[in-house]
């Protein structure tokens, strides 16, 4: 059976593997050549880092509860604490909290899962609320909860990019992914790159050929070359132009502001626009200056 129609047939049995799953989709990433895909499978896998933004099926609000004592014995159990009473430094947190676990946690935290809910640490948030939720009550204990659905569904919303992604390629390119394919069987990774931000992400990266590109999510890291590179190159960009790109950068200081890049970084940007417009760069005017000015902000942690 080839690779691809494997993934397609664990995919659709949801009572297959998913760790199995993902470690054949890794297999097929290598082959494919996306960093982008294989980046997606590491950290499902293993858990997301805190430098890394988490795709939007990992995120959800959390409901925060409390005891509460008050004069005389009074006092509430198990109260809904509004998220507004929150400090506003914390209440973030509460209103997109972000799942980072590996897909094997997240599994496993299911299974020993006794009720419909989960709660989450608050640390010392009761301290922090005191008596300013309800009046001449004292908050002794506050936690966050969700449901246990929330995870269930982040585990099908995996298993089904994964086989969208599966079967987009397979449309495409029947034999990709095999040992000893022929030149017109493979599929360029720029190519699989926007199957899979399509597929994946809904479409928030997909850049190269689109006329419009006004959501772009990337995994750039501040001052981290690297990584701007590869989205770089991910998206056709060539390797001299690059390379082009890191001399200009190190030869001005860091921008204050965003779109607000020095003499030299402005003029290679310029440069880019007239090889889009030109087509010398495959890539649809409006999603090149999108793509470059997101990005090269992203880098400088704009």
């Amino acid at each position: 059976m080839k690779l691809l129609e494997d993934i397609q047939n664990s995919a659709i049995d949801a009572k297959s593997d998913l760790g199995t799953l993902l470690r054949k989709c890794k297999l097929l990433a290598a082959r494919l050549g996306s960093q982008p895909l294989e980046d997606w499978l590491i950290w499902e896998s293993n858990g997301y880092p805190d430098d890394v933004p988490v795709p939007n099926y990992r995120v959800w609000s959390l409901e925060v509860k409390g005891h509460f004592a008050g004069p005389l014995g009074s006092g509430l159990r198990n109260a809904p604490i509004p998220l507004a009473c929150l400090p506003e430094e914390a209440s973030e947190h509460y209103k997109n909290y972000e799942c980072r676990q590996s897909i094997s946690s997240i599994e496993e935290i299911l299974s020993r899962a006794e009720g419909k809910n989960l709660r989450v640490s608050t640390a010392d948030l009761a301290l922090t609320l005191g008596t300013n939720v309800y009046d001449y009550q004292n908050c002794i204990q506050a936690w966050a909860e969700f449901a246990t659905s929330n995870l269930i569904e982040l585990l099908n919303s995996v298993r089904n990019r994964i086989l969208d992604f599966a079967l987009a390629v397979w449309k495409e390119a029947p034999n990709a992914g095999e040992l000893g394919n022929s030149p017109s069987e493979k599929l360029e990774s720029t190519r699989v790159t926007q199957i899979f931000n399509t597929t994946v992400y809904g479409g928030s990266a997909n850049i190269v050929g689109t006329s419009n590109a006004s959501g772009i999510a990337f995994n750039i890291g501040t001052k981290d070359f690297s990584s701007l590179e590869r989205v770089l190159s991910d998206n056709g960009v060539r390797k001299e132009d690059i390379e082009e790109l890191r001399v200009a950068m190190d030869s001005e200081p860091v921008p204050k502001e965003k779109d607000k890049f020095g003499t030299r970084v402005s003029a290679w940007i310029a440069k880019m626009m007239e090889k889009a417009a030109e087509g010398s760069w495959k890539i649809g005017l409006g999603a090149a200056g999108n793509l470059l000015a997101q990005a090269i902000s992203k880098y400088y942690g704009l």
